[in-house]
């Protein structure tokens, strides 16, 4: 049976890298499934390897034992069935917005057919009128949403977001959040999301992969099994961010009511 676009698999992945005074082991035994159109948020402290993770699904680097599948077929490199998006917007500040989001489609014949998806992904994340503006031009949320619009140009079946919405404040975090959450209902894409901000996590994510510190495991996958929008306020979240933050920073230090 054919598999599923985005269906994604993490079958034992260890990484390690080589430093002089021996190997440095990153990630140990990772095992996750990822189904088509699920959006999974990773969590855990500083040097967990979660960002590591996330550049072995986008084929930035090899896992030193493991595979990674996307539809059964084995990651070995980057493809443009995997988007990306890293903290720093990352746009070439010598093209306009929607040179940069262009360049997502490098790899296009059809000019024109490339040239209306451009402007339909301008639309998309809200930078319409914006085109022709160059990065410095641009607030940092906006520039954001650019290099979102770079990552998805090319109908991704997978979305990487590498804690994309880290450098901003609170306020345009926050209406990041909604804007992510909106596109990938109208995408319906499969998306991880790398995050230090549990609110964050359980606001967006289908289920909340928390991994231990280095070496990297999953130390817990947790459901969130609430409807959308998400009351932030609402008992049941409150239960369920708790829920994470007793894994976050181990059973030890367990938060009351929980």
């Amino acid at each position: 049976m054919k598999a599923s676009r985005g269906s994604l698999k993490v079958k034992g992945v260890a990484k390690s890298f080589a430093l002089p005074q021996g190997d440095l082991r990153v990630l140990e035994r990772i095992d996750l499934e990822v189904g088509p159109g699920e959006f999974v948020a990773l969590v855990g402290k500083s040097g967990c390897g979660k960002s590591t993770l996330l550049r072995l699904i986008g084929g930035l680097e090899a896992a030193t034992e493991g595979e990674i599948l996307l539809r059964e077929k084995r990651i070995t490199g980057p493809g443009l069935e995997r988007g990306m998006v890293f903290q720093e917007p990352r746009l070439f500040p010598w093209m306009t917005t929607r040179e940069n989001i262009a360049f997502g489609l490098r790899d296009s014949t059809e000019k024109r057919e490339a040239g209306e998806t451009v402007e339909k992904y301008l639309a998309l994340v809200g930078l319409a009128g914006f085109g022709d503006a160059y990065p410095h031009q641009l607030s940092g949320g906006m520039q954001q949403r650019a290099a979102l619009a770079r990552a998805l140009v090319s109908r991704p079946e997978v979305l990487l977001l590498d804690e994309p919405f880290g450098a901003l404040d609170a306020l345009t975090r926050i209406q990041m959040q909604l804007e992510i959450q909106r596109i990938w209902r109208e995408s319906r894409g499969t998306v991880l999301l790398v995050t230090h901000d549990i609110d964050e996590a359980v606001f967006l994510g289908d289920r909340v992969a928390v991994m231990s510190e280095g070496p990297g495991t999953l130390r817990k996958i947790i459901p969130v099994p609430l409807s959308r929008p998400r009351d932030r306020s609402s008992a049941s979240f409150v239960k369920i961010r708790k829920k994470i933050y007793n894994e976050f920073f181990n059973s030890s230090r367990k938060i009351k009511g929980v």
